[in-house]
């Protein structure tokens, strides 16, 4: 069931139980349910993390009565088509490297190995994965201009909300033409001057737009190659560009600098145009995750401390891994406000928020977010998707962390939380319910 409010909306969340593990009966029903509160909105991966905070602590309920370590009962389950719409195999899926890999680098099995203390203070791990379901596309177009003086334009209509879109983009023109990135400069997101583009939800821009630089860079780069060939008189298929200078591979005297190409001083300018090729037919592409945890419970106040955090993610090739882990880390930071500080309060009557201000709609601060965090990226190109071989990762760094935190607090305690958030309050009542009832 998702709330609604009053409006139309999709607010459902049950697609993750649909996919993520084999399954031979899975049924899933979404229901859509009208609150008199205002229009329901998206918010990083919209409806996956309460879908995940469902699925992965019944996983790990499962996982318990059979016996089975939580991890070993995922590995065993990885779905590797659609179970529904006619069963649609994964371009990639890396799961498994996420659980095998994120485990490895966490000490899972160290940890769940830890002998249990009389201290107040209990310690306990968990983890939990997910997929995306939005894997990106055409439309998209790019247009780079190479200038006789060794500079570049790249014009796209992608913006960037953050997320280091126009770094990426310039490290792929760069990458392509052997310029300098301080040599490009970029338009995007202005609908007066820029090419189309989609917009920015889905964490879609990387694995939609990036094949369109790369081909409008590679259209540049054809057009250059061609100048230079008819200059040196030689076959096109001997040259080589890089660090602005064509050569011939097999003749090393045979070498101009592009900024001397006699025919681009001419023009004054080249330019390549790039599109985004149709996704592959009879495939579906998603990210995966798995993110892993360790909590500390204080038993006497309820009070729960993350220790460590680290987030496994299957996102195809990474293209800057400072931008790759900061959006992983950024991802995990709101997970934590869903998990165990934000609770908005409504009123029955009206339907307003009774959260009087910000300080009492609690997000994390850097108090609340663990000791020790790290990433570890599968960078595994997925190349059949496109020819940047790469996956979204803003989204999917959120869906699993309330759930892991879940999980490790069970696994601390041996208290089920199906509230989010688990703060003190609520910790308290129920840890003193546990201790009426032993």
């Amino acid at each position: 069931l998702g709330s609604n409010g009053a409006y139309p909306y999709n607010a459902g969340s049950a697609t993750l139980a649909t996919y993520l593990y084999t399954c031979p009966n899975v049924r899933t029903e979404d229901v859509t349910v009208y609150t008199n509160t205002g229009k329901a909105r998206p918010m990083r991966a919209p409806g996956f993390p309460q879908g995940a905070w469902s699925l992965e602590q019944a996983m790990d309920e499962l996982a318990e009565k059979l016996g089975v370590d939580p991890i070993e009962l995922r590995l065993q389950n990885i779905a590797e088509e659609l179970q529904v719409e006619g069963g649609l195999p994964f371009t990639s899926n890396q799961l498994a490297k996420c659980l095998k890999k994120g485990a490895e680098e966490f000490g899972w099995t160290a940890a769940r190995a830890r002998p249990e203390t009389d201290s107040h203070l209990r310690r306990g791990v968990g983890a939990a994965a997910c997929f995306w379901g939005y894997g990106g596309g055409p439309p998209s177009t790019v247009i780079v201009k190479f200038f006789s003086d060794g500079s570049v334009n790249l014009n796209m209509g992608a913006s960037d909300i953050g997320t280091g879109t126009k770094t990426w983009a310039a490290m792929i023109v760069a990458e392509e033409l052997g310029v300098a990135v301080d040599k490009i400069q970029i338009e995007h997101a202005d609908t007066a001057t820029t090419q189309y583009a989609t917009s920015s939800g889905g964490s879609k821009t990387v694995p939609s737009d990036s094949p369109a630089v790369r081909a409008a860079a590679y259209a540049v780069k054809v057009q250059l190659m061609n100048m230079a060939a008819e200059q040196l008189e030689i076959d096109v298929s001997d040259l080589e560009l890089r660090d602005l200078k064509i050569s011939s591979q097999s003749d090393s005297e045979k070498t101009v600098e592009v900024t001397a190409i006699e025919k681009l001083g001419r023009q004054g300018v080249v330019i390549g145009t790039g599109y985004r090729d149709p996704n592959p037919e009879g495939k579906i592409t998603f990210p995966f995750a798995a993110q892993f945890c360790e909590v500390e419970v204080n038993t006497r106040t309820g009070e729960v401390r993350l220790l460590q955090f680290l987030g496994a993610h299957d996102s195809g090739r990474v293209l800057n891994r400072l931008t790759y882990d900061n959006q992983v880390f950024g991802g995990i930071v709101m997970g934590v406000g869903l998990g165990m500080t934000e609770e908005r309060v409504l009123d029955r009557q009206t339907g307003k928020m009774a959260n009087a201000n910000l300080h009492d709609y609690k997000i994390p601060t850097m108090k609340d977010v663990a000791i020790e965090h790290s990433c570890v990226p599968i960078d595994i190109p997925d190349t059949e998707f496109n020819t940047t071989g790469t996956k979204g990762l803003g989204e999917p760094a959120t869906i699993p962390t309330a759930a892991a935190i879940a999980n490790a607090v069970y696994d601390a305690v041996g208290i089920r939380v199906t509230d989010s958030p688990i703060n003190p309050v609520q910790m308290a009542r129920l840890l003193a319910e546990q201790r009426k009832e032993a």
